[in-house]
């Protein structure tokens, strides 16, 4: 069964989860180590952590960041353009 995606940043906005199931995609925006991640993680996890909701396009946004700060190819889309 595919669950619908549930978006979360932690408290200082600096690292952004897309949970779906326990697979969880992590986006880092630290200069220091900007990483995004792939990984499973049980839900009680992530939910002691200090993170609120956020919506799909501030985590799009985070992923279009983290691609800049790692110098990876982006594909352009009228949505990227925005």
């Amino acid at each position: 069964m595919n669950q619908e995606p549930i978006f979360m940043k932690s408290k200082g906005g600096g690292q952004y989860f897309k949970c779906q199931g326990e697979e969880v995609k992590i986006i880092c925006l630290y200069e220091f180590n900007p990483l995004v991640e792939r990984t499973r993680m049980r839900p009680d996890t992530l939910g002691k952590l200090a993170c609120d909701p956020c919506s799909e396009s501030e985590f799009r946004e985070a992923e279009l960041k983290v691609a800049r700060l790692l110098d990876l190819p982006v594909l352009i889309t009228e949505e990227t353009r925005a």
